[in-house]
This record gives C-alpha cells, sequence and structure tokens, in this order.
C-alpha cells in the first residue's frame, strides 16, 4: 500500500491538532528545512505527467515529517518494543511474498486503492506500478540460459526489496535482544534465516554491503564496550554464514548474473551523466528524474544520493545528510543491546544510498526507528509528552 504513509499523515495531524502541545524535538529540523527545499525544486518540474511522480515523492516525505513530529510526542504509546516487533510483521510479510515470488514470478498484486482508484490515474505507468505490483521482477538479459525471478513484492523493484531487508534484519536482531523467552528468540531467528532464501533470489550485491555495515558497527561497538567474548562470537558467526554462502553456491548465483548483465558499468556510465547535468542546476535540481537518452535509463534513479542531488540539487542532498548525520550523532550513546542493534539501521542504510532507492516504506521505517533513538537519547524540548 505505496499511499497508506500519505493517509495515516492525515489521521496523526488530526491526533496532535486534538491533543494540542506538540513538540519539536532536538535534531528533526534539519528533515523540515530538507522538506522546505523540496517544495522549491517544484519549480524545475517540467511536465504534467512528472507532477504526479513529484508530488507522490514530496507528499511522502511530508508524511514521514509528520510520523516524526507524531512519535516523538508519544512516547508512552509508540515504545521501541511495540515498534520492533511491529516491523517484524513487515518482515514476515516480505517473507511470505518473497517465497510466493520464486514460485509464482509473473503474478500481479491487486491492492484495494487500485480498484477505488480512477482510471485516468491508473492509466499512468507509475501508479499503476504501485497499484498493482508484480511479485518479482522477471530479467531476461541476453545470453541468458533462464530468466532472472528477483522477488520484490511488495514493493515494486527487487532492489527495493533488499532495502528493506538492510533496514530489517537490525530491527531482528533487536527483537531477539529484547524477547523474553527462548521461543521468541527462536521465532524471530527463523524468520530471518527463512527470508535469507528469497534475498539471495534478489541477487542484490548491495544488500551484503548494508548488511556487513550494520552487523560490523554493532560487533565493534561491543568490543569497545569490553563484550569481547559476545563480539568474537558475532564474527565467528558471520564468518561461517560467509562460508556458507560460497560453499553452497549461492553466493556464486548472485554473481552470475552480472555475466549476463552489466549493470555496474550502465550504472558507472549513469552516475557520470547525473554528476554533470547536475553541476548544470546544484541549488534547486530538476524537481523529478528525467530519461538520458543515451543509455536509456534515468537520471536521478540507481541510487537515492543520486537522486537527491539531481531532483533537489546539491543543498537537498546536505540537508538530508544533516539530518542522517545528525540523528546517528546525537544517539551515539545508546545503552541497551536492542536500541545498539536499532542504531545500526542508518549505518547500513548510508552505505547503501549511493547503489539503491530508497521507497516510502523503506523510509518510514528508517525515520520511525531515528525517531525513537533521538526520543530516548535526547529527549524533546519542553515539557509535557
Amino acid at each position: 500500500m505505496p499511499f497508506m504513509p500519505i493517509v495515516l499523515a492525515g489521521a496523526m495531524i488530526i491526533l496532535m491538532i486534538r491533543r494540542g502541545g506538540i513538540l519539536l524535538m532536538t535534531g528533526v529540523l534539519p528533515w523540515f528545512a530538507f522538506l522546505l527545499w523540496v517544495t522549491l525544486a517544484a519549480v524545475n518540474v517540467p511536465s504534467s505527467g512528472s507532477w504526479l511522480a513529484y508530488g507522490y515523492r514530496a507528499g511522502s516525505l511530508a508524511a514521514i515529517g509528520v510520523l516524526l513530529l507524531y512519535v516523538s510526542n508519544a512516547r508512552e504509546n509508540i515504545t521501541a518494543a511495540k515498534v520492533v516487533w511491529s516491523s517484524l510483521i513487515i518482515l514476515t510479510t516480505m517473507v511470505v511474498l518473497g517465497f510466493l515470488a520464486m514460485s509464482f514470478p509473473e503474478y500481479r498484486l491487486t491492492t484495494i486503492v487500485g480498484r477505488v482508484m480512477p482510471g485516468a490515474l491508473s492509466a499512468n505507468d507509475f501508479i499503476r506500478e504501485m497499484v498493482f505490483p508484480a511479485l518479482a521482477e522477471v530479467q531476461s538479459p541476453h545470453g541468458a540460459p533462464t530468466p532472472f525471478n528477483r522477488p520484490s513484492a511488495p514493493f515494486l523493484y527487487a532492489n527495493s526489496w533488499g532495502v528493506m531487508f538492510v533496514v530489517l534484519v537490525p530491527v531482528a536482531f533487536a527483537a531477539v535482544s529484547l524477547a523474553r523467552n527462548r521461543f521468541l528468540q527462536v521465532g524471530v531467528a527463523t524468520v530471518v534465516a527463512a527470508a535469507s532464501v528469497p534475498a539471495l533470489a534478489t541477487s542484490n550485491r548491495g544488500m551484503f554491503v548494508g548488511l556487513l555495515a550494520s552487523l560490523g558497527y554493532v560487533l565493534v561497538r561491543l568490543l569497545l564496550r569490553g563484550h569481547a567474548g559476545r563480539a568474537l562470537a558475532g564474527f565467528a558467526a558471520a564468518g561461517l554464514v560467509g562460508a556458507a554462502l560460497v560453499w553452497s553456491g549461492a553466493l556464486q548465483a548472485v554473481l552470475d548474473r552480472q555475466l549476463y548483465s552489466d549493470s555496474t558499468g550502465g550504472r558507472l556510465r549513469l552516475y557520470q551523466e547525473t554528476w554533470r547535468a547536475a553541476l548544470d542546476r546544484p541549488l534547486l535540481g530538476y524537481g523529478t528524474p528525467r530519461l538520458e537518452e543515451s543509455i536509456g535509463v534515468a537520471m536521478g534513479t540507481q541510487g537515492y544520493f543520486w537522486m537527491l542531488m539531481f531532483c533537489y540539487g546539491f543543498v537537498g542532498l546536505v540537508l538530508f545528510l544533516v539530518f542522517m548525520a545528525g540523528a546517528v550523532a546525537r544517539t551515539w550513546k545508546v545503552e541497551s543491546t536492542a536500541l545498539l542493534w536499532l542504531h545500526s539501521v542508518p549505518i547500513g542504510t548510508l552505505a547503501i544510498m549511493p547503489f539503491y532507492g530508497f521507497d516510502t516504506m523503506q523510509l518510514t521505517v528508517l525515520v520511525l526507528i531515528l525517531a525513537l533513538l533521538l526520543r530516548e537519547s535526547a529527549g524533546a524540548i519542553g515539557g509535557r509528552r
């Protein structure tokens, strides 16, 4: 349900107005400065068709800003434990849809929004793909003996599935830390283990970069805290998992896709053209991605870093990074292991930001976690919560 965060934002605004006494939490202002810049970038949106894409992205970012305010003012009702366990519902859904995608890759989901949406809107390719998403991206590069069926649902792209996996695996480990009995711990571990099967089928190389960044960060922090035994056990477990991936041929299967697809070379050319175009409009950018005809791929895609720079200019990019880096710095002194795992989420997402785009759901969960961390570490400016 790609539009659900926007709908929920409306409900949150009503609840905050009724409640009153809304507080600004330390660290949230850069996000709203970023939103202001996104609004200004609208002057460069070129056509009516592009306005749909721009409006959806801008509306989603505004909805995430509302979420940021709402969570910072709902300490009693939205606890870290509730967010962690609720996030596992998303991961479990991804697992189920991932296995279905491996068996029925051509099938498309039908959403309620898609059924009630006017035909004029659903006729737009961008909107139609969101409200009737395919279970998998089916790719048949030249020379490949069989198609690559890459699980993508409930998202538009297989890369988006991988990004959410990078976000949610540390959350799952936080759940293990929070669990009070062995049954829950084993259950969460089983979900993560099951998720690894469709995760490998997505063939996302950057996904491994994000996971290693999050895992390495937590283990180093544990080592620095004097928990050498737990840190070394974690490194050993990671090594065993890596060896199993190599021995089983799963890692080679991910790499085999590159034999038939020059995605790395294509990305490098796209990044070069995106950089050149961004230099022509360094302040407000272009508003939305635009096709690079010589490559056949839109500039402002294939990486959230490049999307921010191309669509909203270097200022928009810097404001987003200031929000992220500021949130990480302000919440550096998290105490519990569960919060440390949550603190690793922005580390992992920053590591993959140059390679993968972030959709609404990925950004929603990311900012929700940052809001929780900021609230726990820095508190809010003012009195009542």
